[in-house]
Formats: structure tokens, C-alpha cells, sequence
């Protein structure tokens, strides 16, 4: 990945999972996205995490975005898509937000008016179903609390799920 990174042109737009790698389950460590991000700063790459799995790789909402917290730390350069529709079980409901991280108030206005223009003509009023179940979890401390259990219950299952793939490849003989 590092040598792929390196290869690339300058500049380019690099698409990252931020945890909870899909289908494999395999993230970098902290050490590697180190230094994924010295590549990343070294090329001027502009790093697109996806982000539709946060809380599924480890149970724990920060320590899944540790390596966005990472990035936005150390590089101005980043555009991050965070979807709703798996973490909270809202397929279908198109819910979740789009942040870019700018360099100054003035690259933050042109950035916002091109997103207005691009979404303008897709749709004048987004869904806001899924929306509004989001705020009334988030908006309510019992039932954030619930909803951080079962991503831990459901990271542990995923878990669970991979280490016995592993197990009855290797049973059958795969290396």
C-alpha cells in the first residue's frame, strides 16, 4: 500500500476506510497509518476516509476514529464521507454527512458553495427520517449508552464471524 502510495501522482485523491475494513476486517495499526499519513503529506494526497463502519471494528466510536483523528492532527488535507446506514441499522434511509477540513475560512466558503452546487440539483429536500433517529440517540444519554453496547456486541460478533472464517479455511487447508 505504502509503495502504491508513493507511485501515485501527486496530488492525488486517496479513498481510506477508516476502520473496520470491508470485507477483510484488516486496519492498519496506529504505527501503519503513521505512516500512511507521512506518504500522504509527503505526495500533498488529498486522504477520503469512508467512515460506514465506525464502532464495528473495535465497540469504541474514538478508538475506530483514531486514524481521522490522526490526520486531521497532522494535515489539513482531508475530506471524511460518515454514513449512518450500518452503525445505526439505517439502510435505505441515506443518513449521514460529508465534512471537509480546509486550510483557511477561505478555502472552507469556496469548498461549501461547489458541495451546494453539486447537491442543488440532486435534490432540494434530503431524506430526514434517518436523521432525526440519529439526533433522538445522540440526543439522549440512555440511549447513546444503548446504542454503544450493541456496537460492541455487534464488533465482537464481526470478530467472531472473521476468526471463524479463518479457522475452517485453515481446517480445509488454505494457507
Amino acid at each position: 500500500m505504502l509503495e502504491d502510495l508513493n507511485k501515485a501522482d501527486n496530488e492525488s485523491i486517496v479513498v481510506l476506510h477508516s476502520c473496520a475494513h470491508n470485507p477483510t476486517g484488516q486496519d492498519p495499526t496506529m504505527k501503519q497509518w503513521e505512516q500512511i499519513l507521512e506518504v500522504i503529506k509527503k505526495k500533498n494526497h488529498l486522504a477520503a476516509f469512508d467512515s460506514a463502519y465506525q464502532g464495528f471494528a473495535s465497540g469504541n466510536l474514538a478508538t475506530d476514529a483514531a486514524s481521522i483523528r490522526l490526520f486531521e492532527k497532522h494535515t489539513d488535507r482531508i475530506v471524511l464521507f460518515q454514513s449512518f446506514a450500518k452503525n445505526f441499522g439505517l439502510y435505505g434511509e441515506r443518513c449521514g454527512n460529508l465534512n471537509v477540513v480546509c486550510s483557511s475560512e477561505n478555502e472552507a466558503k469556496i469548498v461549501q458553495s461547489r458541495l451546494k452546487a453539486v447537491a442543488r440539483p440532486m435534490y432540494s429536500n434530503p431524506p430526514i427520517h434517518g436523521a432525526r433517529i440519529v439526533d433522538i440517540v445522540l440526543g439522549d444519554k440512555e440511549l447513546t449508552a444503548s446504542w454503544h453496547a450493541d456496537l460492541v456486541h455487534m464488533s465482537d460478533r464481526m470478530t467472531s464471524m472473521r476468526k471463524g472464517l479463518v479457522e475452517k479455511l485453515k481446517n480445509q487447508g488454505s494457507t
